[in-house]
């Protein structure tokens, strides 16, 4: 089960997630929803390793989260993370 326990995290002095708690049982599936600037992309990026919260704990099992557990977990953004305009080659 992944636990997310009482999660913080600011982007200069602005706050993006405010102590957030959440529980996935094992085989759920879930999706974020919520409107732009609702912290989603933040607690998925801190889920996955990609940033450290300021505040609060991620817990797999009941043992804190690991690279290799991460592995194993599905993120799909909704942006690939490529610029529009950038090519292939330049």
């Amino acid at each position: 089960m992944l636990e997310v326990n009482r999660l913080s995290h600011s982007f200069a002095g602005k706050v993006a997630v405010d102590d957030l708690s959440l529980s996935v049982d094992r085989g759920e599936i879930v999706g974020l929803v919520g409107r732009n600037g609702a912290g989603k992309t933040t607690t998925m990026r801190a889920i996955m390793g990609i940033l450290d919260p300021d505040s609060g704990s991620i817990v797999w099992d009941g043992r804190p989260i690991t690279r290799s557990d991460r592995i194993a977990f599905g993120y799909m953004p909704e942006e690939r993370g490529l610029y529009p305009n950038m090519t292939i080659r330049s």
